[in-house]
């Protein structure tokens, strides 16, 4: 093949990977934060090569990117109207697990509250009212005894009379 201005392209050269660098032996005697370090170093290393390896190979492609395809981003699976709904229940049954037992000692606590006694003057007063209202009652059984005996009377009249036409 031929470009525009007539001569053969030249083929690019690939380029070669690089062998991986062989970690470096961590010295003898040293503590497990310096491992530590010198891990990070060997990791920051070998990340770098592996760009700059990337870097090369794209110039060597004429700049050119090899894009790959993101994901769309996964909806979650359970609408937030549910996840209301789930609090909602999970206060409603916390509320009456701790409420239940407090309505409950409230309630024993009022049934067993004691009625306050009377001082003596209240009772005396209570005592005479009672034989007022028995005294009363006596009075009038006698009045109502005393019309019945009458009522019975002026009928017994009335039957004895002769009818007048």
């Amino acid at each position: 093949m031929q470009n525009a201005s007539g001569q053969t392209p030249q083929p690019t050269p690939t380029p070669t990977p690089q062998a991986p660098v062989p970690p470096a032996m961590p010295r003898q005697g040293g503590d497990a934060a310096d491992l530590g370090r010198q891990i990070r170093e060997q990791i920051r290393e070998q990340v770098e090569a592996a760009r700059q390896q990337a870097l090369a190979a794209r110039s060597a492609q004429g700049g050119t990117m090899i894009g790959v395809p993101v994901p769309p981003p996964i909806e979650p699976a359970i609408p937030p109207q549910a996840v209301d709904i789930v609090i909602a229940f999970f206060v409603m049954i916390a509320v009456i697990a701790i409420g239940k037992p407090i309505a409950r000692a409230y309630a024993r606590r009022v049934e067993r509250k004691p009625v306050p006694l009377l001082d003596s003057g209240v009772a005396e007063q209570l005592q005479r009212i009672e034989q007022t209202v028995d005294s009363m009652a006596i009075e009038v059984e006698r009045i109502s005894e005393a019309q019945r005996y009458m009522a019975k009377l002026q009928t017994e009249r009335m039957a004895g009379l002769p009818k007048s036409d």
